[in-house]
């Protein structure tokens, strides 16, 4: 992970074991399109609902924040990075959906 003094989010394409992936896209994109993790945790909190549950979070955790376009994830995970998180990254792979 990108130490978080240099005040650059990390993207990454692979999630390693152990690590949770936050879907922060808006409900609706969310239900239309669900996401299929077979191993890792999978944490479904829109944008607009991350901050007031972000103390509900460890900080211990590796976290990657997911969206289709990436915008939202940066976003937030420079929310999660201003929270004290170091451990955020942003997720650019391909993952499963199910239909």
């Amino acid at each position: 992970m990108v130490p978080s003094d240099t005040g650059t989010i990390e993207h990454r394409g692979k999630l390693a074991e152990g690590e949770i992936l936050i879907d922060v896209r808006h409900p609706a994109d969310a239900d239309a399109q669900p996401l299929s993790l077979h191993s890792n945790q999978l944490l479904c909190i829109p944008f607009f609902s991350l901050e007031q549950q972000i103390e509900d979070l460890d900080r211990q955790k590796t976290y990657l924040l997911y969206c289709d376009k990436g915008i939202m994830s940066r976003l937030q995970a420079q929310l999660m990075r201003d929270r004290g998180f170091e451990q955020v990254a942003v997720f650019t792979g391909k993952i499963m959906t199910k239909s």
